[in-house]
């Protein structure tokens, strides 16, 4: 999802909703009701992008707009069970429409189980670096609004913080341990634990009867690239310490694929046909000082090992390192303003161009400093200027089965000043 944007996720839908307006809901039958929410976000954004074959002839200045529009369904049972939904449309005519769409069952006791199209709870209970821009921090730097797509060949695309290929959105089950938290500690705190499971990649209908679909009856397993069989496990531990408030994060990864993507020959990546049991490992950290005046001050960081699937021996690994640091005057009220810087490092095995073996390793890094004013409840005012570089294995030239590869390295500085409005 694109809504990660200050401290992580905090497992919005989790910890939030069931903390607070749940608590409240528990002494009576509620029937179910539809609330409408979400977040518009317009930026200007500007860069002095180095010329190569995937950015070059792009313009250095451009509008952009991230919306999203959420559909929230609601009830309560007599025994106190919350039931409900979430649909969430795009703003904006895009080839994903409908973004998420989920159902959900939960008591405040025993916990939550979400079941549909969403992200997985690794996703959700992630603490890591703080954003230093809002929409292009190391959490979640993709979507609508971003600078750039990372280069063909890089394959650091989707979250620098979150498992790529834990398929976020596709159809699956997620599991919560009880939201409230109460283990010896202050309610809303303690250890929570999550898992995942996605039997197949897929996540929208509007190729249903095809063997892309998740319509037309019992998906298709031979797919090109398609994730498949992906369990996630996750655990997230929340406690204060005086002035300082500690979240921890850590998660694991297992998926297959189902079948060969074999990219092209001129610096194009690809999956292989039968990898089973690849991996990847994520150890997260946010830690808040709480100064007088309501400031603060949060540093925070993450590691993420995932193997690709590039490989037939799936030894292939993409390492990811990232940190970060943010000044708030008065946390999110009115007036607030904030001021972070945000870094992010990866290192990725070549492995291979087109389906032929190759070595050496890609790296991708990634610097932010970010400035934002909280103007009102829900309108958040902000710019920013970053840099990004990207430095290919292979050299351009290089000869790989008779076909010489071009260019791939790339570097921009870019600017960008936008606001965003939640309701």
């Amino acid at each position: 999802m694109k809504k990660t944007y200050l401290l992580g996720t905090a497992l919005v839908a989790v910890a939030t909703i069931a903390a607070t307006d749940i608590a409240a809901a528990q002494t009576k039958t509620q029937p179910l009701t539809v609330t409408v929410g979400g977040y518009i976000t317009e930026v200007f954004k500007a860069a002095d992008l180095d010329d190569n074959r995937t950015l070059d002839g792009r313009r250095d200045t451009a509008l952009s707009s991230d919306s999203e529009i959420w559909f929230n369904i609601r009830g309560v049972l007599d025994n106190g069970t919350v039931i409900g939904a979430r649909v969430e449309l795009e703003a904006q005519t895009e080839v994903d429409q409908i973004d998420e769409r989920y159902l959900f069952i939960e008591r405040r006791d025993i916990g939550r189980a979400e079941f549909g199209s969403t992200d997985r709870a690794a996703s959700k209970m992630v603490y890591a670096a703080p954003t230093a821009i809002p929409g292009y921090g190391t959490i979640d730097p993709t979507g609508s609004i971003a600078i750039t797509n990372a280069p063909t060949g890089a394959r650091t695309g989707g979250n620098l913080t979150k498992f790529a290929s834990a398929p976020d959105d596709a159809e699956g089950i997620n599991l919560y341990t009880s939201a409230d938290r109460f283990f010896g500690s202050k309610a809303g705190k303690g250890l929570q634990l999550g898992f995942s499971y996605v039997p197949d990649g897929c996540q929208d209908f509007s190729n249903a009867g095809s063997t892309v679909g998740c319509g037309g009856g019992f998906p298709s397993r031979t797919d090109a690239g398609q994730v498949e069989e992906a369990i996630t496990l996750s655990a997230n531990y929340l406690e204060s310490f005086g002035a300082f408030d500690l979240a921890l994060f850590g998660a694991y990864n297992r998926f297959s694929i189902e079948a060969d993507s074999a990219g092209s020959l001129a610096n194009g990546s690809a999956t292989v046909y039968g990898n089973t049991g690849l991996q990847g490992y994520a150890l997260g950290t946010t830690i808040t000082y709480n100064l007088a005046g309501g400031s603060s001050v949060q540093v925070g960081g993450a590691w993420k090992q995932e193997e690709m699937g590039v490989t037939p021996s799936g030894d292939d690994e993409r390492n990811v390192y990232t940190a970060g640091i943010r000044y708030l005057t008065n946390g999110t009220n009115p007036g607030s303003i904030g001021i972070g810087i945000d870094y992010a490092f990866t290192k990725a095995d070549q492995g291979n161009v087109g389906g032929t073996l190759v070595g050496g390793e890609d790296e991708y890094t990634w610097y932010s400093l970010g400035v934002t004013y909280q103007v009102a409840r829900g309108v958040l005012a902000f710019g920013g200027i970053g840099r990004y570089e990207y430095d290919d294995a292979i050299a351009a030239g290089t000869v790989i089965n008779g076909v010489a590869q071009l260019d791939n390295d790339s570097e921009a500085n870019f600017g960008i000043v936008g606001m965003r409005l939640d309701f």
